[in-house]
């Protein structure tokens, strides 16, 4: 009935390992974040480019779920 554009989907963050999580989209690898012996968090993307340093886990998610349009 009207043009509706299917919604996007939220990114799923899975925690592998402590202090390790890794980031899909419908199925899609957008990247990792890891966090640092100084208790930073690395971001990288999908491509294991480092993206940058966060104060928390969620920040650098959101630089990886950012980032993923950016790849390649």
């Amino acid at each position: 009935m009207g043009d509706q554009s299917p919604l996007a989907s939220r990114p799923l963050w899975a925690s592998v390992a402590d202090g390790f999580y890794v980031g899909s989209r419908d199925g899609s690898f957008l990247g990792y974040v890891d966090r640092q012996a100084d208790g930073m968090w690395r971001a990288f993307d999908a491509v294991s480019r480092s993206i940058g340093d966060y104060a928390d886990h969620h920040r650098a998610m959101a630089a990886v779920t950012t980032r993923e349009g950016d790849a390649g």
